[in-house]
């Protein structure tokens, strides 16, 4: 990443949340001939961890800005060895969707670690990549203001209630609490670069609103697929909670 690359990037990763990691987005998976929804609907999303999600939402949270749970069963040890596996899983599994935009992701891939270069812009948020819940919120909080065509930051206080949120759920799922280091690193990294993904989507359409309009669509019904209704939901100090009417 040249000079000029890099002051863009980290111009960039300060718009938005849900531009989070734009600052290490694959700059290919945004641009025009790019299947970017394709590419990025070809990372499975886990069922259990939307279902998980879902309910929260319907759950009573009377708790004004939580903090995030002290939930050690969802963090652990990261390889770079078993990202690099990931990376090459995501890969293979995008390819099926957008050849041409897997190639691209690939190739970005290759060339850096793009979690770990998320990872400083993340801590100012109060994510941590290592956590399952973090990077559950962080694709939640990204896909809701994709989908709301948002790109403003939402307060600190509504994004700590979500990590809060998120965190409560994974913990509550045994088959995610009691998985492996490397089953939650492979979920967690999954919805991490989803989340790169997104924000170098956002990034691109910005100023064309048919554009957000198809991201928006797009994430819409790939979240409604695995029983999530992002338009179904508000984001409160209370973190996300059912919509009225």
């Amino acid at each position: 990443m040249g000079p000029k690359t890099s002051m863009r990037a980290r111009n960039a990763i300060r718009l938005a949340i849900g531009s989070l990691l734009i600052g290490c987005a694959t700059p290919a998976a945004a641009q025009e001939g790019v299947d970017w929804s394709g590419l990025m609907m070809g990372i499975a999303h886990g069922t259990a961890m939307d279902e998980a999600a879902r309910e929260s939402v319907s759950s009573d949270r009377r708790t004004e800005a939580r903090r995030p749970a002290a939930t050690t069963s969802l963090t652990y040890r990261p390889s770079l060895e078993r990202r690099r596996a990931n990376y090459a899983r995501f890969v293979a599994k995008a390819r099926a969707q957008d050849p041409r935009g897997a190639a691209s992701l690939e190739k970005d891939l290759s060339a850096s670690d793009l979690i770990a270069k998320a990872a400083p812009e993340l801590t100012r948020y109060g994510f941590r990549v290592d956590h399952v819940g973090d990077a559950y919120a962080a694709w939640w909080l990204n896909a809701w203001l994709a989908v709301r065509k948002r790109t403003d930051t939402p307060p600190i206080r509504q994004i700590a209630a979500v990590r809060a949120q998120a965190a409560e759920a994974m913990a509550a799922v045994p088959e995610i609490a009691n998985a492996s280091d490397a089953a939650k690193q492979e979920m967690a990294e999954a919805n991490l670069l989803q989340s790169l993904l997104i924000g170098a989507a956002l990034e691109h359409a910005k100023n064309d609103p048919a554009q957000l309009q198809r991201i928006s669509d797009t994430l819409r019904q790939g979240a409604r697929a695995s029983g999530l209704d992002l338009g179904a939901m508000d984001l409160t100090d209370r973190g996300f909670v059912p919509r009225p009417g």
